[in-house]
């Protein structure tokens, strides 16, 4: 962890390694943390009110300082389309009941709420996500029957996946390594992690370069024998500044 911020050690490699794992919604979360507007309000949150929040995307504050896989962010439904909704459901004819209910207590150890117009799930290992928000109800009652919610083709698709995890997660107490995320873009996303923490700590782009592509580099000669590098740390440090300052304008949550 950076002195100077929630940042990682930018030149060591493997201080980003879990997120080689991590679903997009902790990259999300990663530069957010790192938002000196949200580091801001984050120290100052208690007088704020929760117009900030929902500005950030997050139903209740997380301390920046908490990186993934520890920090278990709650991001809103109108920011992430996967968000399942629920309501509790009239059994009618639905065979067993007992069967088809949700218990919270079958997955506790990964579950975490937040409260406010309804209650707001979040099921993770700080790896993947999968959220539920429940309306006129209640899962901290006991198991409930539950209706899920859905409007649209294309809408439906990210809930429809998110639904699937949810099941085999209950049926299976754990969550198949074939239904958890893998981005491929993982590696691309940590290098422009690296690179806004190569900026909060004050590196040079030749530093940057350096470190990032070690033997690549000619010992001299940066401005001329290694131009292509230096036009590919330029844009990493252009992409690196953008999400410094719009940490949700990634493709944090196009899946």
């Amino acid at each position: 962890m950076s002195r100077n911020g929630p940042g990682a050690d930018w030149q060591s490699a493997a201080a980003y390694s879990d997120l080689l794992c991590c679903d997009r919604r902790y990259f999300a979360w990663e530069w957010l943390r790192r938002n000196p507007v949200y580091r801001s309000q984050w120290l100052k949150r208690a007088q704020l009110p929760r117009s900030k929040l929902r500005a950030t995307g997050l139903l209740d504050w997380v301390d920046p300082a908490l990186a993934a896989p520890l920090a278990r962010p709650i991001w809103d439904g109108d920011t992430d389309p996967a968000v399942l909704t629920g309501y509790p459901a009239t059994p009618l004819a639905m065979g067993s009941i007992a069967k088809n209910q949700f218990d919270i207590r079958t997955v506790a150890s990964l579950a975490s709420v937040a409260i406010g117009s309804g209650e707001h799930w979040l099921i993770s290992d700080g790896h993947w996500a999968i959220r539920l928000d429940l309306y006129d109800g209640t899962l901290l009652g006991g198991p409930l029957l539950i209706e899920h919610r859905m409007t649209g083709l294309n809408a439906a698709r990210p809930k429809l996946a998110a639904l699937r995890r949810l099941i085999v997660l209950t049926q299976k107490g754990n969550l198949p390594s074939s239904m958890q995320p893998r981005e491929r873009r993982a590696a691309q996303w940590i290098v422009e992690l690296r690179v806004a923490d190569a900026l909060l700590a004050g590196a040079t782009q030749q530093e940057m370069a350096r470190r990032l592509y070690r033997s690549a580099l000619p010992p001299s000669g940066w401005r001329l024998e290694s131009a292509a590098y230096r036009s590919r740390i330029q844009r990493l440090v252009r992409k690196a500044r953008f999400l410094l300052a719009e940490p949700l304008a990634g493709p944090w949550f196009d899946g």
